[in-house]
């Protein structure tokens, strides 16, 4: 059976979008709450939106981003933007993490990976985290129309 996408236009992505700094390379959107899933039934519709952004500039990014979404941040906003970013792109798969973030009326979680490291992880398969993502159902969100 074909996956079918919620009843979700790209303008309520695009609206979510606009929440965030602008720089970014790559957004996109997967997850129970873009694509109905298969079997038992659960409450789809207030399911958890799930985003990866890609940016070219972590550390830009995450200071413009902790200006406009403080609380979106664990308590590592309080070491800063270099430090978000080391740690992003130090540990684990390369992608920072900000989840049970509540916008325009939904909850969603998103992570933060810069440009070069998903394109060394498309080329070599360093940890197939975000790669291995792409191999799945999702929806790529333009902030513009």
């Amino acid at each position: 059976m074909a996956l079918q996408a919620l009843q979700s236009s790209g303008v309520a992505f695009r609206k979510i979008l606009s929440h965030f700094p602008e720089e970014l390379s790559l957004a996109f959107a997967y997850g129970s709450g873009v694509y109905r899933q298969t079997g038992p039934s659960s409450d789809q519709k207030n399911a958890m939106l799930d985003f990866v952004f890609t940016v070219d500039d972590p550390v830009t990014w995450h200071s413009k981003n902790l200006k406009k979404n403080w609380n979106h941040y664990s308590f590592l906003k309080f070491l800063g933007p270099k430090v978000i970013t080391t740690i992003q792109n130090n540990y684990g798969a390369g992608v920072y993490y900000n989840s049970l973030v509540t916008c325009v009326g939904r909850l969603i979680k998103y992570g933060v990976i810069s440009t070069s490291i998903l394109i060394e992880d498309l080329l070599n398969w360093n940890n197939l985290y975000i790669a291995g993502r792409l191999h799945k159902p999702l929806r790529f969100v333009s902030i513009s129309k």
